[in-house]
């Protein structure tokens, strides 16, 4: 075996597939069953010689058609409220770039289901990085709150 046959083998997931009789040939780690190299080849071939029918741009406004009605709003009701918030994220109010991707902010007491909501729980259009913060902000709201009002310094005053 040579090294670089080495190499290469070392970052497979190689784990035995029985009815197979051989490894799996994804990356270590892989989301989704394991696939055989054969397999693996096939696909590749297939998605080479049947191209995506639509152009990038189609895919990226279907991909946002389909984000904007998950969240119960209708194009139009999205393009209200982008106006209305300037063009620019609700948080932060940095303008949104062209083709930037635009997360729809809901109450996730409301609306359980993950990137789902009934369409009255929206509460903005927010960047990137403004929702994950409002995520982190919204789960450790209580703790940090405790920890501000009582914070563990007072316990050396007390001693």
């Amino acid at each position: 075996m040579s090294a670089n046959d080495r190499d290469t083998a070392e970052a497979l997931c190689a784990q035995w597939m029985p009815r197979k009789k051989t490894t799996c040939a994804r990356t270590p780690g892989h989301a989704g069953p394991c696939i055989t190299a054969e397999n693996m080849a096939r696909r590749r071939a297939y998605r080479r010689s049947h191209p995506h029918p639509e152009s990038s741009e189609s895919r990226k406004k279907s991909n946002r058609k389909y984000r904007i009605s998950s969240y119960g709003l209708t194009q139009e009701q999205f393009g209200r409220l982008l106006a209305a918030q300037q063009h620019a994220c609700g948080m932060c109010h940095e303008p949104f770039e062209e083709g930037q991707l635009i997360h729809v902010d809901h109450d996730h007491a409301c609306c359980r289901g993950k990137n789902r909501s009934c369409g009255e729980c929206i509460r903005g259009l927010l960047c990137h990085t403004c929702n994950i913060a409002l995520g982190y902000i919204e789960r450790r709201y209580a703790m940090a709150r405790a920890y501000l009002d009582r914070p563990p310094v007072r316990l050396l005053a007390a001693a």
